[in-house]
């Protein structure tokens, strides 16, 4: 294997001949073949070595150029296997491209294959597919988190130098809090949903991840292109965030940052200790902390799961084995078709959301539920935009613990309160970066912390958080 870990070092090689995008690409599909992890569901490898030849002839131009990556499989590709981790669409071959996978591959990124996830989205932990869990390669008696976990595990098995996943509620920064990489959500309305199966429409961001803030950027770049296919991005133009990094002399982290100690305090003490050295850190080299308070920030588990599972019940409601999906042939009238289509082609999990939200919705109840999550939905915005009048970002962390066994039973609830932490960026629309910061000393596993950014200053974020990489690596 290369020694080039990152798209910034890669592009570099390639750019001087080190080595080509063919060999490149066969390292990468090599580990991709061997799926020592669980981690994809469809491998592209002609397509893949098709696209590298090509850019071997072209020449490189852009960063992108010959990097081999990877697509959670909740992004439409045109002509190759789109499941969403699910029985449902076991066999779906869509017949156009999404917008996520147009950019990327036409900046120059060789797709090698599609990820698994937990299905439609909808889980924390990568286990909720028919496809089967996704293991941790750092401890295989661990899961790297859901739902966008094997995304994490293809950049951290080498088998994609960055990769797509989906963030509703914070499913691509816990698991690179989890798997010690960068995930990046953006701001909601950055980048293009055009081609993205939806769970919850008004939270869903493509967020991706990588093993630097400079990759970050060369991703963010390639991915935000005004897309008139999508009425919910904001058509405010593209990034240039990897030529601020390159062309940034300034190294000095003048920053205010806001933080809750309340967070802190309620995380495992071996998380808290170095979310705390953290800190300490940051302060030695010019970073002030301001204490805030966020209020509401309380109710953000319950709002999240009456908000996203109502948006899940009425986009999952074209998947009926009639319109979409997988079809039983069991039915004996149309009625008992739909029944049974959706109770055999929905996992559990997806199951449980769906009748929560249909719930949430229903006659009699939707005011008292889904109206009124809606306004406690603004006032978690509020607390975010009051703390923004006072500081550059607001510290929290991604998780109260590190990555959690596979055999560690947990009920619905207490898996969804992992999320406690990451959820409330999703309700205000904010853009977030996970960053790893030291290791566990309990089980030796990654821990680290996030920087919420405001609404739109998603350059600014990611150009800061390459500032504080350099300091804190």
């Amino acid at each position: 294997m290369s020694d080039f870990n990152t798209i910034y070092d890669s592009h570099l090689a390639l750019k001087d001949k080190k080595i080509s995008a063919t060999e490149l690409c066969n390292e990468y599909l090599k580990v991709a073949k061997e799926n020592p992890n669980n981690t994809f569901i469809t491998l592209t490898e002609d397509y893949a070595l098709n696209k590298a030849q090509e850019i071997d002839k072209s020449g490189i131009k852009n960063h992108l150029d010959g990097i081999p990556f990877s697509l959670k499989d909740l992004f439409i590709t045109k002509n190759i296997r789109t499941t969403a981790g699910s029985k449902m669409l076991y066999n779906y071959i869509p017949p156009y491209e999404g917008t996520t996978s147009s950019n990327l591959q036409n900046a120059g990124a060789v797709l090698v294959g599609k990820v698994g996830c937990d299905e439609f989205g909808m889980g924390s932990s990568n286990e909720n597919t028919p496809f089967g869990p996704v293991n941790l390669p750092l401890n295989k008696d661990y899961l790297p988190g859901g739902s966008s976990g094997a995304s994490a595990v293809s950049v951290l098995e080498k088998s994609s130098l960055f990769s797509i996943g989906t963030d509703t509620g914070g499913s691509v920064r816990l698991p690179a809090n989890f798997c010690g990489l960068f995930g990046y959500k953006p701001t909601y309305g950055r980048v293009s949903r055009y081609g993205q199966i939806a769970y919850a429409s008004s939270l869903d961001q493509a967020s991706p991840f990588a093993r630097t803030p400079l990759d970050i950027a060369i991703i963010m770049d390639a991915m935000t292109k005004n897309d008139e296919k999508d009425s919910t991005q904001a058509p405010i133009g593209a990034m240039s965030s990897t030529s601020k990094i390159l062309n940034n002399k300034d190294k000095s982290l003048s920053l205010v940052i806001g933080i809750d100690r309340s967070m802190i305090e309620n995380c495992r003490e071996d998380v808290r200790e170095n979310l705390n050295q953290s800190i300490k850190e940051l302060e030695k080299n010019g970073v002030k902390f301001k204490d805030i308070t966020l209020p509401h920030l309380k109710y953000s588990v319950a709002v999240y799961y009456v908000i996203a599972t109502s948006e899940a019940s009425s986009n999952l409601a074209r998947f009926d084995g009639v319109h979409f999906g997988f079809s039983s042939t069991e039915g004996h009238d149309l009625e008992n078709s739909y029944a049974l289509s959706r109770s055999l082609g929905f996992h559990e999990e997806v199951k449980r959301r769906v009748l929560l939200g249909t719930f949430c919705l229903s006659s009699g109840y939707s005011d008292e539920y889904y109206s009124h999550a809606c306004k406690v939905r603004r006032l978690i915005y509020d607390d975010f935009q009051k703390a923004f009048n006072e500081c550059d970002y607001v510290y929290s962390p991604v998780c109260a613990t590190t990555s959690f066994k596979k055999d560690e039973l947990m009920t619905p609830l207490q898996m969804y309160m992992n999320d406690l932490y990451t959820i409330p960026v999703n309700l205000a629309g904010l853009p977030s970066m996970a960053l790893p910061y030291g290791s566990s000393s309990l089980n030796s596993l990654p821990t680290g912390f996030q920087l919420i950014g405001n609404s739109f200053k998603d350059e600014e974020l990611i150009l800061d958080s390459h500032k504080i990489f350099e300091v804190l690596k």
